[in-house]
């Protein structure tokens, strides 16, 4: 199982890591495109659960969110081992970005309510997000 240290000394046990995880009453399966390695997967719940599952991104350029989890990602997954950018489009214009590393997840993620869209390569237009990447 891996465990990960996020913000605040928060430890983050990723459903991904417990498979034991993703069933249970009252609780969706993850899509079954999560497993797939070269993935970045986000989730509109905690604990990579939710209604519509997973959606997953390993393309290039830049992929809009889909619309269960734009601005609505409490969880994501990164089964790659390269980088992505969670792009956030705040409503009084500009653009900030979120590195997310190959091999990073949150169980519960603090920039849930701003994932807009996904980039592959680093966008020169915007700005890290808080905290800095």
């Amino acid at each position: 199982m891996r465990l990960r240290a996020a913000a605040l000394s928060t430890v983050v046990v990723c459903a991904a890591d417990t498979p034991a995880a993703a069933t249970g009453p009252g609780r969706t399966p993850p899509a079954v495109e999560a497993a797939l390695s070269g993935h970045v997967c986000f989730w509109p719940e905690p604990d990579e659960m939710g209604p519509g599952g997973g959606r997953c991104y390993n393309g290039t350029g830049f992929a809009e969110a889909a619309p269960h989890v734009k601005r609505h990602a409490k969880s994501f997954s990164n089964q790659s081992q390269e980088t992505f950018y969670a792009l956030h489009f705040p409503a009084g214009g500009g653009c900030l970005y979120r590195m997310v590393h190959g091999g990073d997840c949150a169980s519960y993620w603090e920039w849930w309510d701003k994932l807009d869209g996904v980039r592959s390569s680093r966008p020169t237009d915007c700005s890290p997000g808080f905290p800095p990447s």
